[in-house]
Formats: C-alpha cells, sequence, structure tokens
C-alpha cells in the first residue's frame, strides 16, 4: 500500500485472492486483507455476510445510496450511522451491505471493519485504542502517540483518495461519539458506517441518521421460514404452519434478535412445531426466559442484550424507564410520562429523550411527543419494576390514573358545547378535546382494563363515564365500549355500590346494542331495571326503562319496546318532569317509526319538541326538530319537513352552535330545492365547520354531497378532491364499507376528469377490498368498471382482460344476465338481436369444449370463447384485442404458456370433432337450443 508500513505490518501481510482491503478487528484479534500496487494480494475478506437478512430491502438500499460512487465528493454522506434497540439487527446490515458495496467495486482502497464493543461487560475499545487498530490496518502504526497515529491515518487515507482507491470504514458497536470522531475520514472520497445503540451526535460528529425498527409482519416470518428452509430444505414446518409463524412473529415483536433465537431453537428441535413455540411465547412474564439459546457454554438471550444496555442509564432514567411499563396502553404522551414520574415536564422530556437516544424508546411519530417501548423491551421492565416496592408501583399508577381521568373529564365536557357551564381549560376548544380522546383511546381503555385488576375501582368507574360517549359515537371502538361497560359493572358489584351498578349496567346495554348483540344488550338493560326497582330509584328506573325500551326497538321487537317507552313515560309524568316526559316521548316515537306509523310519530314528536322549549333545553328540541322533519318527509308532507328542519336551523343560530348548524343544515338541504351552485357553497361551508369542530363523519357525509354537486357541475378535478377526502377520513377511521363506495365515486369522477391511469389505481384497490372482503359480486362489477377505466386509458389488451374475469366471475355465480351484460358491453350482440341465440351458442361451445383449469386459466379459457362469439358476429376489432390479450397472458410465464397450448389442442381438436359429426350449421342450432337462456 502506502509508505509508512511498519515491520509488524509487513508481517500481517498474506497471500489470497481479491481486491480490496479489509481488516477486522474483534477483541484481540487482527485480520488484514489488503491489495494494491506494491502491495500483497488480499488474504481475508470481511466477516461473513448475514445468511438471513428479510424485510431490509428498503434500509439496505438507503444505506448503499450514502455508499455509492455518485456521493463521493459530499462531505456530508462520509459518515452514517446505524442505530437501534438492542438486537435489532444494526451489524447484520452493515455486513449485507459492506459485502455488496466491496463487490461493486465501489471501495478499491479496501475495507476495515472495527469492533469497537460499546456495551461488552469487559468495556469498550478507548479512543486511542480504536485509532490504533486503525492504524495498523493502514499499516502506519510507527507512530508514538494517539495524536501522531491519527495524523498518519489521515495522510494514508488521502494518498488513496488521490489514487481514487475509496476506502470503507466500519465502526461497529460504538458507545460514545468520543470512540468515533477521530475515526473520522477528512476526505470526502471514503466512507465511515457506524452501528450504535446510541444516537451518536456531538458538535464534532454529526452523521447522516438511519434508524432500524422492527421488521415487518411479513419480514419476520419470512426470516424464520429462511432460517428453517437453509438448515433443512426439507423442512415441512414453514409452508404446514405458516399461521403459527406469523403468530410466532408477533410474540417475538418482528425483533431480529428473537426471532433468530427462536429459529434457532425450531432448528436445533426438529420435532417441535412451531406452534407449540408460540404457545411458549404466549405468557408475557416467561417471554424472555424461552428466549434464549445456549450453545457449547454461550448464551444468546434477548433478556442480555437489553441489561447491557439498561446498566448503562443514570438512575433517574432507570427509574423512568422501569415506570412506563406501569403505563399499560400502546404508547405514553410527555405529559402522562411526567405524571406517572412524578416529575417536572422539562425533566421529564429530558429522560425519554434520554432513553430514545440510548436505543429504548421511540418517539412515534418524531415531534409528536408520544412515545412508544418495543414489546420486548416493555416485558423487560415490567419484570424489573415487579421488584420495586408495591407502595411505590401504586403511587405512579395512581398519579397517572388521576392525570388520565381529570383529562378525560374536561374532554368530555367539550363533547358537550351546548352547555352554558363555564369549559374546563384544559383544551381550548372541542376539536382539541376531540382529538386527545382520539389520540389516547387506546391507552384509556387499557388503562381502565389495569386499574380494574389492580382495585382502583371508584377510578374505573369515574373514566368509564367520561370515555363513554366518544366510544359509543364511533362504530369502530364498540368493543371497546363493552370491555369498560362490563368492568364498571364488575367493579360496581365489588364495592357494592348499586347505584353505579345500574348505571354500569345502562352503558352496557347501549354499547353491546352498537356492537349487535342485541339479546345481551335487552339482559343488560332489564338487569339495570332490575336494580332500580329493587331500590325504589325511580329516576333510575326511568333510565333503565328508555334503555331497554331502545334494545327491543333494534331487536324489532317493537310491542315490548313501545310497553317499555309507555311505562317510563307513566313515571315521568309521576315526577312530572318536563324534560324527561320529551325522552320518553322521543323513544316512544323513534319506536312508532320504525314500526312505520310516521302520523302517531310525528304528534309524540311535536309534543316533545314543546316539552324541551318549555325547560330551555334547546340543543334537544332542535334535535328533535330534525326527526321531526324526517318523519314529516318520510308522510311526503315536503313542506312541513323543511319548516321543522328551518325552525332547528333557527334553535342553533340563535345559540351560535356552529356544530349543530351544520347538522341541520345536511337535514335542510336534503329535503329543499337547490341550484347546483347554491348546494356547492352550502356545502364547502358545512365541510369548513365540520372540520373545525373534529366532526369527521358528518365531515365525510358532506363531502361526498359536496363532490356529487360539483360533478354536476362539470368541475372534476374538485369533485375528486372532495372524494379523495372523504377517503381519507374513512380510511383513518377505518370504515371499509364507506370506503369502498367512495373509492367507486372517486373512481367515476378521475375518468369524467379526463385522469384514466389514476382511475385504474383506485378501481384495482376497490377490487383488492373486494377480494379481501370475499365479496365475488362486487369485485366483478369493480373489474367492469376497472376495464372501462382502462379502455378509457387506451390499455385495450389490459381492458379486455379485465372484463374477461368479470365475466368469469359472474360464470362462477351462475349470474346469467350480469354474464350478458358484461358481454354486451364488449360489443357482442347478445340480447334482442338476430343473431344473439348464435353467437351465444358459439361461445357457450367454446367453453363446454375446453378443459377446466385452475383459476389462473380461466381468463385465457374465457377469451377463448370470446375471440369464437366476436368472429361469429364479424366484430374483428373485437376479435384483435381478444387475441391480443390471449398472447399477453400467454407470454406471462411458462406455466400459462402451457395452458395456452393445451387450450389450443383441445380446442382444434373438439372443432375438428365437430365437423366430422355433424353439419356446422346443424351443430350451432344443436348448441342455440341447448344454452338458450331468456334475454332478461
Amino acid at each position: 500500500m502506502a509508505t509508512g508500513r511498519s515491520r509488524a505490518g509487513r508481517a500481517q501481510a498474506a497471500t489470497a485472492s481479491g481486491h480490496g482491503h479489509v481488516i477486522q478487528i474483534t477483541g484481540t484479534g487482527n485480520h488484514v486483507c489488503a491489495s494494491g500496487a506494491g502491495d500483497p494480494s488480499p488474504v481475508l475478506q470481511l466477516p461473513a455476510e448475514p445468511v438471513h437478512l428479510a424485510g431490509r430491502g428498503q434500509e439496505a438500499e438507503a444505506v448503499l445510496a450514502l455508499l455509492a460512487p455518485a456521493s463521493r465528493g459530499r462531505p456530508d454522506a462520509v459518515v452514517s450511522l446505524l442505530s437501534g434497540l438492542p438486537g435489532i439487527g444494526k451489524t447484520a446490515l452493515a455486513l449485507h451491505v459492506a459485502h455488496r458495496a466491496v463487490a461493486r467495486g465501489w471501495f478499491p482502497g479496501g475495507a476495515v471493519f472495527l469492533h469497537l464493543r460499546g456495551y461488552d461487560p469487559a468495556g469498550p475499545v478507548g479512543a486511542d485504542e480504536a485509532v490504533g487498530a486503525l492504524a495498523r490496518a493502514l499499516c502506519v502504526d510507527d507512530a508514538r502517540t494517539p495524536d501522531e497515529q491519527a495524523g498518519l491515518c489521515q495522510a494514508a487515507l488521502n494518498r488513496l483518495a488521490d489514487e481514487g482507491r475509496a476506502v470503507l470504514l466500519i465502526a461497529d458497536d460504538a458507545a460514545d461519539a468520543a470512540q468515533i470522531e477521530r475515526l473520522v475520514p477528512a476526505h470526502s472520497a471514503h466512507r465511515l458506517l457506524v452501528t450504535s445503540r446510541h444516537l451518536l451526535t456531538s458538535p464534532s460528529f454529526q452523521p447522516r441518521l438511519i434508524g432500524l425498527d422492527e421488521l415487518t409482519p411479513q419480514g419476520a416470518a419470512d426470516l424464520v421460514a429462511e432460517a428453517l428452509r437453509h438448515a433443512r430444505p426439507e423442512d415441512p414446518r414453514p409452508l404446514r404452519e405458516s399461521g403459527a409463524l406469523a403468530e410466532l412473529a408477533g410474540l417475538c415483536g418482528h425483533h431480529p434478535l428473537a426471532l433468530q433465537i427462536a429459529a434457532c431453537l425450531l432448528t436445533t428441535d426438529a420435532g417441535r412445531s412451531v406452534a407449540a413455540l408460540a404457545a411458549d411465547l404466549a405468557d408475557a412474564r416467561t417471554r424472555l426466559d424461552v428466549l434464549c439459546f445456549e450453545d457449547g457454554g454461550h448464551t444468546t438471550a434477548v433478556q442480555a442484550a437489553f441489561h447491557l444496555s439498561y446498566r448503562r442509564l443514570p438512575t433517574h432514567h432507570r427509574q423512568l424507564f422501569r415506570q412506563l411499563a406501569l403505563s399499560p396502553g400502546p404508547d405514553i404522551d410527555t405529559d402522562a410520562a411526567a405524571a406517572l414520574a412524578g416529575r417536572p415536564w422539562a425533566r421529564t422530556r429530558d429522560s425519554l429523550a434520554a432513553l430514545a437516544r440510548a436505543g429504548l424508546l421511540a418517539e412515534q411519530p418524531q415531534r409528536s411527543g408520544r412515545w412508544r417501548m418495543h414489546d420486548l423491551l416493555r416485558v423487560y421492565a415490567a419484570a424489573l419494576v415487579e421488584k420495586d416496592s408495591a407502595k411505590w408501583r401504586d403511587a405512579a399508577f395512581t398519579r397517572l390514573l388521576a392525570h388520565c381521568g381529570r383529562l378525560a373529564r374536561a374532554a368530555d365536557a367539550h363533547r358537550h358545547t351546548h352547555d352554558d357551564e363555564p369549559l374546563p381549560g384544559d383544551f381550548p376548544d372541542r376539536a382539541h378535546a376531540m382529538q386527545w380522546l382520539e389520540a389516547e383511546r387506546a391507552n384509556l381503555v387499557a388503562l381502565i382494563v389495569r386499574a380494574a385488576a389492580t382495585g382502583h375501582a371508584r377510578a374505573v368507574l369515574e373514566l368509564e363515564a367520561h370515555i363513554r360517549l366518544f366510544l359509543l359515537g364511533r362504530s369502530r371502538y364498540a368493543a371497546d365500549a363493552v370491555t369498560a361497560a362490563q368492568l364498571a359493572v364488575d367493579c360496581a358489584r365489588a364495592i357494592g355500590h348499586t347505584c353505579c351498578e345500574a348505571n354500569a349496567l345502562g352503558h352496557l346495554s347501549q354499547a353491546l346494542c352498537d356492537c349487535g348483540r342485541l339479546p345481551e344488550a335487552v339482559e343488560a338493560a332489564t338487569g339495570s331495571l332490575d336494580v332500580a326497582r329493587a331500590r325504589g330509584d325511580r329516576e333510575r328506573q326511568i333510565a333503565a326503562l328508555h334503555l331497554l325500551g331502545s334494545a327491543l326497538r333494534q331487536a324489532e321487537r317493537f310491542e315490548e319496546a313501545a310497553a317499555a317507552h309507555s311505562e317510563s313515560l307513566a313515571l315521568c309524568e309521576e315526577l312530572g318532569d318536563r324534560g324527561r316526559i320529551g325522552r320518553a316521548l322521543v323513544g316512544l316515537a323513534d319506536t312508532l317509526c320504525d314500526s312505520h306509523e310516521y302520523e302517531q310519530a310525528a304528534g309524540l314528536f311535536t309534543q316533545a319538541v314543546r316539552h324541551f322549549a318549555a325547560v330551555g333545553d334547546w340543543h334537544a328540541e332542535g334535535l328533535n326538530l330534525n326527526r321531526l322533519g324526517e318523519t314529516l318527509f318520510a308522510m311526503k308532507r315536503v313542506d312541513d319537513a323543511v319548516d321543522a328542519h328551518r325552525r332547528a336551523l333557527a334553535v342553533y343560530q340563535e345559540r351560535g352552535d356552529e356544530h349543530h348548524q351544520a347538522i341541520a343544515m345536511q337535514y335542510l338541504w336534503a329535503v329543499s330545492e337547490m341550484s347546483p351552485e347554491e348546494a356547492v357553497d352550502n356545502y364547502e361551508k358545512v365541510v369548513a365547520i365540520c372540520h373545525k369542530v373534529c366532526d369527521r363523519p358528518l365531515e365525510a357525509l358532506a363531502l361526498k354531497a359536496l363532490a356529487g354537486r360539483l360533478q354536476r357541475l362539470g368541475r372534476y378535478d374538485e369533485a375528486v378532491t372532495a372524494h379523495r377526502r372523504a377517503a381519507a377520513i374513512h380510511e383513518e377511521r377505518d370504515e371499509e364499507s364507506q370506503l369502498i363506495r367512495v373509492l367507486r365515486d372517486l373512481g367515476g369522477a378521475l375518468c369524467a376528469a379526463g385522469r384514466p391511469t389514476e382511475a385504474v389505481e383506485v378501481h384495482e384497490r376497490e377490487i383488492a377490498l373486494f377480494r379481501t372482503r370475499g365479496d365475488r359480486h362486487e369485485e366483478a362489477e369493480a373489474l367492469e368498471r376497472l376495464a372501462m377505466a382502462l379502455r378509457r386509458d387506451r390499455r385495450r389488451s389490459q381492458a379486455m382482460e379485465a372484463s374477461a374475469a368479470a365475466i368469469g366471475r359472474y360464470r362462477e355465480l351462475e349470474d346469467t344476465w350480469c354474464e350478458r351484460r358484461a358481454l354486451g358491453d364488449l360489443g357482442l350482440p347478445v340480447r334482442d338481436t338476430s343473431r344473439a341465440d348464435q353467437v351465444m351458442a358459439g361461445y357457450h361451445w367454446v367453453l363446454a369444449s375446453l378443459p377446466e383449469h385452475e383459476a389462473p386459466a380461466r381468463e385465457s379459457r374465457i377469451l377463448f370463447a370470446l375471440v369464437f362469439a366476436q368472429r361469429r358476429a364479424r366484430r374483428v376489432t373485437g376479435m384483435f384485442w381478444s387475441v391480443a390479450s390471449l398472447v399477453r397472458i400467454a407470454c406471462r410465464d411458462d406455466r400459462t404458456a402451457e395452458w395456452f397450448v393445451a387450450d389450443c389442442h383441445h380446442l382444434t381438436k373438439a372443432w375438428l370433432r365437430l365437423l366430422r359429426l355433424v353439419r356446422p350449421g346443424t351443430a350451432l342450432a344443436a348448441l342455440r337450443d341447448r344454452h338458450r337462456r331468456p334475454a332478461g
């Protein structure tokens, strides 16, 4: 290599093959591999590349982009840092990209691998020792002091850069920036790749940061499967137990080290099923004990890897790390962490950031103030905190309960913005309160579960009462509402509080109704009524009867529901409470509406409105004026319905309630005559209001209505934007059915806007959703819409394939009418024409003559039949595109090509057989009679 090589350095060189200069320093051993003008040939290579590196393709490409020759000359790309929690696969990824970079000839000057032992129990490699290792690798170790060695290293690297021989340095398992600072190449031609559990930064060391997270579920399962196949190619477990592999990957937290240990346990015990190992890992208390592999006195364990990082933390950071295990939710915000720790917000934030730098925590998403601990780290922290005193743990958990209870109470108060009472100052407005509830929903439900298990019964009752309406207002959270309400019932019974038990049973009945569990909802409401009657509590009897009537109504037991509401009304009249009388009247009116007795229902709603107006309950007055308007519209009394909705709007306008004004406007416009221009202006106002008050369901509804009006005006691009916003809301709320409907309309709007390529993408997504749901008929209709978009995009061959796939679905479902409609859309005269029977007969003959294949060949069979039918109908252009699609399918792979040839062979034999037996005209007439179907 360069001059300055010592005798010791020359003695280390030996002969081998290759083109790189590689040295690995691990423990006490140095392995050298050098090349170049005047150098011996290389002797060794980098440490072996990992055999299994599933699920890291994106991260590998990101690192390679920083190592590529195209990045040379960029000082900001000289140093890159791979960071992440212990065992996440930093070294494996570094070696993988290093091998690829060297193999591509990007580093003709060689590669140097330095193992810095940052978390070794024996202590890390010192900064001076690291520089000395690099000096020996570069054969410039004649210097007397570390500073001289650093200078000689930089000089050697500069000479190599001038000669066009870039060097890759890998500093593995660094503990701090001090170990690395003097290893950074001064010349931008070289690259330094660092791995560390910490985010190493300092004023003089500012690397490109690349964080590694756990693998994707599929990547994690693939890692275990590949390890099993590598050890024994005939191992049946990866194929036979694919479901158990996914479960195992989840229990390992998709953590690479845990997955590798699990793979080793399965590899060394070929008789152990994947499901059996998953069952062993199911208990969180013993999971880390199972994830341990011993081989000849050497132990590899996830817990040991975590402990090396934990023991380096300062005392107060260790304490917070343990306390975080007391928060049962998936993440925690900084405010809650401060309450849990009982420390000021700023100090807590500093400690959380320190844990994140140590790889034991992650802020997700960044700058959100929300912190997430990996599942296995949480198990490790939970084991540690169990060793602390019960009093200390309980005090921390009680602080967290009090903090969340206070904020839940404040957020619930903001839900009732129609009240005239002053609102708590924890949230500036209703939108922020709803955002907090949305973000904390999983944490709050988990907190209720933990509180119930640890004897905090009153906290459970309070917290459940404050988040109940939020959970009930979102159908996707109905299961959470049931869990919380059931625990509230158990806690009320545990402390012998019958009032709370009656309330909680009522809450449970509402939640069960939302889940569609109506018999259980009736049972819960009946239980609430029984408790109230036993206490002689008429007010709670009224509430229970109202809930019982509602559950019976939803179960379509209308007579029983009417009886319950009538009993509730009688009790309310005894008490003389006009507000309760109004609510009882509404319950009875709803029952009558569901049984289509609109005249009586309208009278009851009118009475209820008068009662609410008399007691000054303007919110209930406006709400039931809208209900009255709906009932009148069902009776076709449109003018009266419009008047009712206008009265409701006036009530909300008088009170300045923008949110309910928007709701009233939606009702009013649904029954009013408006020009498209007026409708667009009005719905834009509603969308703005709903967005402001964070009513996402109503905002989505208004956006869909707005998009429809915009399309009528020919403002297609604006309609597309409105549809996309509505789709985003449904996706955010996990409302798949509504999302599918919006995607259908969005595809149509995109086609109308002259953007068929985007429409194709939308319809393909729609089809994927239908396939996931197993809805074959809707999938076929979506395939027809896809075919239309493809034709507009001038992709006629693919359009023909989509149409063939749709026709195939209809044939599977024996939907003759839709099959003929789809054939007609392709231009075939299969309805009400003189040639229709002949064309259909030929089409059926081809299908009957071809052999049955698996699903991938269904398109080709339909296309064969289409070619024949189009030939009979003299549709030359259609026949051309059908043939083009057949060729496309045949060219996909060898198997499809074999099917194509086989189909041609069978069709030819059938045709020759037919010609020998009968005259073609007679044969077609017979087939026509056999396959004739009603045109409708």
